[in-house]
């Protein structure tokens, strides 16, 4: 499985990157991934690809990779970076490119690291739109923060329905995050009745669908969300 939406949460800076840097990357990809143009409108049908990588240790057969045009390598670059400290600007770049190259779930982490740093309405839009490319190929993580983006903020009724809905039919068909999120929010109690056994049920669905912070037996869905 790869390691689809590592270290989201950390990702809480916005890439101000202009001119050649140790990345490898231009400046024309790094204004694209600061956000002057949003991702969605350069890229077309996403996929799931094959297994990650390996790497050498500080990464630089994966970057070469990388820049040769390999999606995945990209991704096991962006990994690599994300645990370097002040890695998170270097790691989005990578997961930029990735993306542009096809990979549903460099997709799904670049439009994280918007959503979780600092943004604008356009730029949190972008995100949804990458989010949707990325869930268009089944990437679950990307289906499940679709409802994230639905649910967390101010909401109307309608859009409560819409977010339930949304989070039902994609657990149902996919498992895994959508899952974890739809437990979320169904015990908040925002998206009305349930019954308490089934946050149990989402969880375990979660986790056979390949969310790891679905397994372990959690007391709360809540609690899994750091």
């Amino acid at each position: 499985m790869l390691n689809t939406f590592a270290g989201l949460v950390c990702l809480v800076l916005i890439v101000v990157v202009t001119g050649c840097n140790d990345s490898g990357l231009d400046s024309e990809t790094n204004a694209v991934a600061i956000g002057q143009v949003c991702i969605a409108d350069s890229i077309g049908t996403l996929r799931l690809l094959g297994k990650l990588p390996t790497c050498d240790k500080d990464g630089s057969s994966c970057r070469d990779a990388c820049l040769a045009g390999d999606a995945l390598s990209c991704l096991s670059k962006a990994y690599i970076a994300q645990k370097k400290e002040f890695g998170e600007d270097e790691a989005i770049l990578f997961f930029h490119r990735s993306c542009l190259l096809g990979s549903a779930h460099g997709c799904t982490n670049y439009a994280a690291s918007i959503w979780a740093s600092s943004h604008t309405d356009a730029r949190l839009t972008c995100a949804r739109r990458t989010f949707e490319k990325a869930c268009q190929a089944k990437e679950p993580f990307a289906c499940g923060m679709i409802g994230r983006l639905i649910l967390e903020g101010p909401t109307t009724p309608d859009q409560i329905k819409e977010g339930r809905r949304y989070l039902e039919a994609a657990c149902d068909e996919l498992e895994g995050f959508p899952c974890r999120v739809l437990a979320k929010h169904l015990e908040t109690g925002k998206l009305g009745n349930y019954d308490h056994k089934v946050i149990r049920t989402l969880l375990k669905r979660a986790c056979a669908g390949g969310d790891p912070d679905g397994c372990g037996e959690p007391i709360t869905a809540a609690e899994t969300f750091h």
